[in-house]
């Protein structure tokens, strides 16, 4: 096998398995909708408003962390799932879980 050609094929075993962890969108909104529930946002969100928080999701979490967000019952079991990277939820606002795409505006600071 040439050279070219074992890295496309590691390429695809590495993206396979990486989308093995992906949560399906069931999950994930129910996730969100729980971790709305959780902070009081519940209300807040349309359900187009909640499809793109479930893409960020699927995108971005891993089945393990969807799953602890799913079974939460407080903001502090919340606080240890994997589920948002960017920080705690016990200061989220009306957006949810798709306030940590506000973190994303210091991607180009320096490091």
């Amino acid at each position: 096998m040439t050279r070219p050609a074992r890295l496309a094929l590691a390429l695809v075993v590495a993206f396979g398995a990486s989308a093995c962890d992906r949560p399906t969108p069931e999950d994930c909104e129910k996730a969100l909708r729980n971790m709305q529930q959780l902070l009081g946002t519940d209300n807040l969100n349309t359900t187009a408003g909640i499809q793109g928080e479930v893409r960020r999701c699927r995108g971005g979490s891993s089945k393990a962390a969807v799953a602890c967000a799913i079974k939460a019952q407080s903001i502090e079991e919340l606080n240890k799932c994997d589920f948002e990277r960017t920080g705690k939820h016990g200061g989220i606002g009306s957006g949810g879980a798709g306030s940590a795409s506000a973190g994303s505006s210091d991607s180009g600071s320096a490091k």
